[in-house]
């Protein structure tokens, strides 16, 4: 009898002792389920701010009206800086892990933008890479034709779907500095990516224009009125002496022909595209006005450029926007240029940040038009992975009110209305971080989901067969006195 009943409790306590385990089980499958869940909101919040950053960068500039429903939007992009052999000649194939990893980066950067399948809309009707496309102006033709292949890649339209224009600007990484630049790299060059000096005109259709007799062509363009004036211009050899002073004399034929027209008609706004910055005292940006010379009087390396050049630049051409790369950090610039002696050539220009020159700029305005005049230069923080991943949206559009009155006054200042936005993205191992969470919960969630299946199985399982030994134990108990011995 007393054996019977420790076999009796034996099963038993075998069967409790198996819901305890499994019950461990259960408390740490719950567990991990909630660590999975904790983790995968974070994966899935990141992973949404990774495909919709776009959106989310510019949300509170549409939430305060700062965006405009613009019918020209320019993309730009700043120092991408592809790199090539070098890096995987140190690194091995985790150069090469990571050349492609960069690829990847700067491509999701771009189509996200332009894709026809993102929700960035409208889409931008320009693109323009404000040089330094690659990392070394030194690199043979092979690595060069390497680099080119990667960055259609990157920046290429396979399917034929994307309804904007590309603008290349040339860099210092590209060509070289003047004492680098040759007629053989410049050429080289040119000839994937176009010209080093040129004019991209924009034409803006009318929004508002009842009366305007101006003739317009059948889209609504109008041909005379409204047209912004692209100027791309190969900085690198502006200032000098230059190794090659033929090249150089192009880079100012270009701009003195481009003064030439500017002269004809003051109100059209030119926008100047240049990969160096104007000259700026030091501390308003991260880069200060630093030029440096070679034996041969050649410039080796330099941030800006130089204070006559920007002068000439600012007063002769008078740019009504400037756009620059180079400063990796980026920055925001307005230059304030009065004029004290046209005849002299004599101009006060002082520059400002431009954050406090729109607090104050009524202290620092004198408010004669005739005599002054204001230049934003906006300096785009490069899109490297380092800096993250930056790009900036300029949106032009005409004013919503009726514009017969202010065209009749020329004033196109008045006309137009411009907005720019920075839209930062993240560094660039953040999106290979979620990428591997992401993937460690999906496994995470299908292991979970097999794991509790297969448990509530073995615990079934386990029950009935507890059940039937139970059953089959009972059966055999003896009974003394009519009852059963328990």
């Amino acid at each position: 009898m007393h054996k019977l009943k420790i076999a009796d409790r034996d099963l038993y306590n075998i069967y409790l002792n198996y819901n305890q385990s499994n019950s461990i089980y259960i408390t740490n499958a719950t567990f991990f389920t909630n660590t999975l869940v904790f983790n995968g909101d974070w994966a899935r919040g990141n992973t949404i701010l990774i495909l919709l950053y776009p959106i989310l960068s510019l949300a509170v500039d549409r939430i305060s009206g700062k965006t405009l429903d613009a019918e020209t939007r320019i993309l730009f992009l700043a120092d991408p800086q592809i790199e090539g052999d070098a890096k995987i000649s140190k690194q091995g194939i985790r150069g090469e892990i990571d050349l492609f990893a960069n690829d990847l980066y700067f491509r999701h950067i771009y189509t996200s933008f332009v894709s026809p399948y993102s929700l960035f809309r409208p889409p931008p009707t320009h693109v323009i890479i404000l040089g330094d496309l690659f990392s070394s102006q030194w690199i043979g033709d092979q690595e060069f034709e390497r680099r080119v292949q990667r960055y259609k890649w990157i920046f290429g339209d396979p399917n034929n779907e994307y309804t904007h224009k590309l603008i290349n600007l040339t860099g210092n990484h590209d060509i070289g500095y003047n004492r680098d630049m040759t007629r053989y790299r410049v050429n080289r060059w040119e000839r994937e990516f176009g010209s080093t000096n040129f004019v991209e005109k924009i034409p803006l259709k009318k929004e508002i224009n009842n009366n305007n007799t101006k003739e317009e062509d059948e889209d609504g363009v109008d041909n005379e009125s409204g047209t912004h004036h692209l100027i791309v211009v190969n900085a690198q050899n502006i200032d000098g002496p230059a190794r090659d002073e033929d090249l150089r004399s192009e880079t100012w034929n270009f701009l003195d022909s481009v003064v030439a027209e500017r002269e004809k008609d003051y109100h059209a706004p030119f926008i100047l595209l240049s990969h160096i910055p104007l000259h700026k005292q030091s501390g308003l940006c991260v880069d200060w006005p630093m030029i440096t010379y070679d034996s041969f009087n050649f410039i080796n390396e330099q941030n800006h450029l130089t204070p006559n050049a920007s002068k000439f630049i600012l007063t002769r051409l008078k740019p009504r926007f400037i756009f620059a790369g180079h400063d990796h950090e980026g920055c925001d610039v307005t230059h304030v240029v009065r004029v004290i002696n046209k005849e002299t050539n004599d101009y006060w220009i002082e520059s400002y940040r431009t954050e406090n020159f729109e607090i104050n700029k009524n202290k620092i305005l004198s408010g004669d038009d005739g005599r002054e005049f204001i230049v934003r230069e906006v300096t785009v923080r490069s899109a490297m992975g380092g800096y993250g991943g930056n790009a900036g949206l300029f949106e032009i559009r005409r004013r919503h009110e009726k514009i017969d009155a202010i065209i009749d006054d020329k004033d196109d200042e008045k006309e137009f209305e411009y907005h720019y936005s920075s839209c930062p993205f993240v560094m660039n191992h953040i999106p290979w971080i979620v990428l591997v969470i992401d993937i460690i919960m999906i496994i995470g969630w299908i292991l979970c989901g097999l794991f509790v299946i297969v448990s509530l199985l073995f615990k079934n399982k386990a029950y009935k067969h507890w059940k039937i030994q139970r059953l089959s134990t009972t059966s055999q108990i003896p009974i003394e006195n009519g009852k059963k011995l328990l």
